[in-house]
């Protein structure tokens, strides 16, 4: 009544992948496990965005009210849809890149410097 019947180790099959011990559907199971996935970000994300650092500067009290009061202002001036992109920090990131670009081309003839040529040395 007992036969005997050889018991098929199929952890084996799989890790040792010798064509005795086959189990069938092994190459495809390795093949689905295996695949690389491409996954398609969506458009908005494709688009790189400059790497930020955060850093810390002093302002006079004056700056730091104007610059609250021109992001409010701005805020009021744009569609809907582009109010939640304006922000201190894009103020100043785009007021820098324009005083930098002027002082690239003009060195010593550029408002920067006159502007910290003639300022008060306690401000």
């Amino acid at each position: 009544m007992a036969e005997n019947k050889k018991k098929q180790d199929v952890l084996k099959a799989i890790l040792s992948d010798s064509e005795d011990n086959f189990v069938p559907g092994v190459k495809e199971l390795e093949k689905l496990i295996h695949r690389s996935v491409v996954i398609e970000k969506p458009e908005a994300e494709k688009k790189k965005r400059p790497k930020k650092r955060k850093t810390t500067y002093y302002l006079t009290e004056e700056i730091f009210e104007n610059l609250g009061d021109a992001k409010e202002i701005i805020r009021k001036m744009l569609p809907d849809i582009q109010k939640s992109k304006i922000s201190k920090t894009r103020i100043v990131n785009s007021a820098l890149k324009m005083i930098l670009k002027e002082f690239e081309s003009k060195g010593g003839d550029s408002t920067l410097v006159k502007q910290i040529q003639k300022r008060d040395p306690k401000s």
